[in-house]
């Protein structure tokens, strides 16, 4: 056995830095900044752990009350334990995960069964890459019902793949691999000849050449393909041979080296070790879809209040992954923005889940409002442009799966109102395939569901956009006009873009501060011979007939101006200002619900010489505006 260098404990999650274990020193690990373990039921001294370098053992012994776990077995207090090198043992139960790693004395012959067993590796990988993926289909039948479909309901047509889910080469980087293979085999064999290295066997050396002879009839034959191809393609495609090449080349790409954890403003992405980019992507929710609480409240009481949702998920999972799909989590937490968690704690959490389902996997974490929070598409776009090395996704091949589906109350028994209808509406604006964990995991058929009144896709720029339609938005007439509609309806757009240019006096009460200061700057505006238009909510009769006032001791006419927009579009727009406006102050519910409960539809009888209802028809700065607030970007 060859002699320990050094041992320490590493994250595999890569969430701290390794830990080191000096030979025969008993080191302390809990509950510490060298952890990064914030979790109260973690004591500070949580396990004792002792490396022998001689042995190449590593002893653990749990001193915190709470139970540790070693490969998901729990242990027990004060019992010690043997860590093995490939063991991975977890401060609290499914959480804090650490693994051995040994360092050891490099010799001449170490090296060289190093170099050995690296060409063996190259060579075995070259045959497999000949090996094609089994299509969709090899996934057993309880699943072939989920099978993504096209919108017209034709099953999408399978692509063959190669089985460990590496893109093929090009014959040029097979012809590449070769050269290098040789080069490495003639030194190991000038070495055995020298006798400073040797082969295991003499049939060792005779196996090598006989992989190489058949790596190089493998790239023969790719090459004369190739050219087959490239000979086909120019008289039966407008695409040329070079695009259609690197499409090829594009659907998957190497694995990920290590665990990466990166930030962008609000948005945190974990890429965890062995993840490739492909064209397919099966997205899914975390809480309520992958995850419930052990507890059975609806809210974790703790970090570790966690348990996968039903047992056919972690197969399903993999079943998709061996299947060319790339399994991506997609998640809304804002109880970060509000100080309810830390983003450490949910890279801990969701670190563990991982671990436990054995996927290689992507998350994105939504932690406030804007872009990424679903339903709003921003972190698929992310993954699309920014995640998935430069491989375009097939929208019509990748899927969606998510609890929040708008399904009313005791849609299955015993089962609660979802919460929300984002996870449907996240996939609707996407484009992709949705269905509700059931329908994916357990192949239970679809139920009913309730879709927000408003439909942002049903926006028509081109409509009238007064009712009725030959109203006149001026006057040649002195005049007072006043508005009424919700929050974020348009209207200080309508005032500023149709009536302050004509000569009209914009009153506002977020410009100055009380109804009373609006009510002097009408009259005075009156008084001078300027028409006005008060830009405010105006939902009663009590607000709005101070203005009729105003204008009838100025003596001239009032008219009403009826912003169409219902709450739940006044909200969409509110939620569309919010991202793309940073410096907009948002609106909550609470003012919104206040106006609605305020609100009575104005009537001529008030006074007003004319009611004009205005319609909803936005105008947009660019097409990239248009696109983000014809997406569903409300929750419910």
């Amino acid at each position: 056995m060859p002699a320990v260098k050094s041992c320490r404990l590493v994250c595999p999650n890569n969430t701290h830095d390794p830990i080191p274990l000096p030979d025969g020193v008993t080191i302390h690990v809990g509950r510490s900044e060298a952890t990064r373990c914030i979790d109260p039921r973690c004591s500070r001294k949580q396990l004792e752990v002792t490396a022998d370098y001689t042995s190449g053992e590593v002893t653990v012994k749990q001193l915190g009350a709470n139970s540790s776990a070693l490969d998901g077995i729990e242990l027990e207090k004060d019992r010690i334990c043997k860590l093995p090198e490939d063991g991975i043992i977890y401060l609290l139960t499914g959480m804090y995960p650490q693994k051995v790693e040994f360092t050891y004395e490099d010799t001449p012959q170490s090296s060289d069964k190093k170099k050995t067993k690296y060409l063996e590796n190259k060579t075995k990988d070259k045959k497999k890459e000949s090996v094609k993926r089994p299509a969709i289909d090899s996934i057993d039948s309880h699943h072939k019902t989920k099978k993504p479909r096209k919108s017209n309901g034709e099953k999408i047509k399978e692509k063959d793949m190669p089985e460990n889910g590496e893109a093929d080469k090009t014959v040029e980087e097979d012809e590449e691999d070769i050269k290098k293979l040789e080069e490495k085999l003639k030194i190991l064999k000038k070495n055995a000849a020298d006798k400073k290295f040797a082969f295991t066997s003499d049939s060792e050396a005779s196996q090598h050449e006989e992989k190489m002879k058949n790596l190089k009839g493998k790239e023969q034959k790719e090459r004369k393909e190739a050219t087959s191809s490239k000979s086909s393609s120019s008289t039966s495609s407008i695409t040329s041979p070079s695009k259609a090449k690197k499409t090829w080349q594009l659907s998957e790409g190497p694995p990920a080296e290590e665990t990466k954890w990166q930030q962008f403003e609000k948005l945190y992405v974990c890429t965890r070790k062995g993840v490739r980019a492909r064209d397919k992507v099966a997205g899914f929710d975390i809480d309520g879809t992958i995850i419930t609480t052990q507890s059975g409240k609806t809210f974790p009481t703790h970090l570790g209040d966690w348990r996968i949702l039903y047992p056919e998920i972690p197969g399903t999972l993999k079943k998709y992954h061996e299947n060319g799909y790339k399994i991506v989590f997609f998640t809304n937490q804002l109880g970060v923005s509000k100080g309810k968690t830390t983003i450490d704690e949910l890279k801990t959490k969701f670190s563990s889940v991982l671990d436990k389902l054995g996927v290689p996997a992507q998350i994105f974490i939504s932690t406030g409002g804007g872009i990424y929070r679903k339903p709003a598409r921003g972190m698929w776009d992310f993954l699309c442009q920014r995640a998935n090395d430069g491989i375009k996704v097939n929208i019509s091949e990748s899927l969606y799966v998510g609890d929040a589906a708008g399904r009313p109350e005791k849609w299955a028994a015993k089962k609660k109102k979802d919460f929300s209808c984002s996870d449907r509406l996240f996939a609707l604006n996407i484009g992709v395939n949705f269905y509700t964990p059931e329908e994916f995991f357990m192949s239970q058929k679809a139920v009913p569901f309730s879709m927000p009144e408003f439909d942002p896709r049903a926006i028509d720029t081109t409509s009238p956009l007064l009712d009725p339609p030959n109203s006149s938005i001026t006057s040649k007439s002195q005049e007072v006009i006043l508005l009424v509609g919700f929050p974020a309806c348009g209207k200080s757009f309508f005032s500023k873009y149709y009536l302050t240019p004509k000569g009209y006096v914009h009153v506002n009460r977020d410009t100055l501060g009380t109804w009373k200061k609006c009510v002097d700057m009408c009259a005075k505006s009156l008084r001078q011979g300027q028409s006005v238009v008060i830009d405010n909510t105006n939902p009663d009769k009590e607000s709005r007939q101070r203005y009729i006032t105003c204008a009838k001791a100025a003596k001239v006419g009032c008219r009403c101006f009826y912003f169409t927009a219902t709450i739940t579009q006044a909200r969409h727009n509110e939620r569309y200002r919010e991202m793309i406006d940073k410096s907009h102050q948002p609106i909550n519910d609470m003012i919104m619900n206040t106006f609605k409960s305020k609100l009575k539809v104005p009537e001529l009888s008030e006074g007003f010489s004319e009611i004009v209802r205005v319609n909803f028809v936005p105008k947009f700065k660019d097409s990239e505006h248009e696109k983000l607030y014809k997406q569903y970007l409300l929750e419910k």
